[in-house]
């Protein structure tokens, strides 16, 4: 069999590579597209259309910024919103915790006064003694 390439149109050897032959790469550079190995008869490649709408369904890029910048928007405002009820939450929990704090040295002064006037009465208690046996 021959080693020649089948297709009509281009008639190059399979195992010539472009750029070997200055004619192929000539005509490929012409063209503006790349030619990786020896296969000359590629055709373009083109962008792929990601969008499987059909034409009435699509949306031009004027509309999808406009809807882009919307939704940006919201989620500013939702962000914001959060931010707000999440300072307002911190808020209410420290007031909270100055309210506990006073609270606990309350107490704690309360117990030291108990004490201290615990500790007063024993001392005049036993002056009172000492008194009343001179008595």
């Amino acid at each position: 069999m021959d080693e020649t390439n089948t297709n009509p149109t281009i008639n190059v050897p399979t195992d010539s590579c472009p750029a070997s032959s200055p004619k192929l790469t000539q005509s490929t550079q012409k063209i503006g597209r790349r030619v990786s190995g020896c296969k000359p008869w590629k055709r373009l490649k083109t962008a792929t259309r990601r969008s499987q709408l059909p034409r009435c369904l699509r949306k031009s890029w004027d509309d999808r910024l406009k809807e882009r910048k919307e939704k940006d928007a919201m989620k500013l405002l939702e962000q914001k919103l959060k931010d707000e009820v999440a300072s307002e939450k911190q808020r209410k929990r420290e007031i909270a915790l100055k309210r506990k704090e006073a609270l606990e040295e309350k107490e704690r002064l309360e117990k030291l006064a108990s004490i201290y006037s615990a500790k007063k009465l024993k001392r005049l208690q036993k002056k009172q003694g000492r008194s009343s046996k001179k008595k």
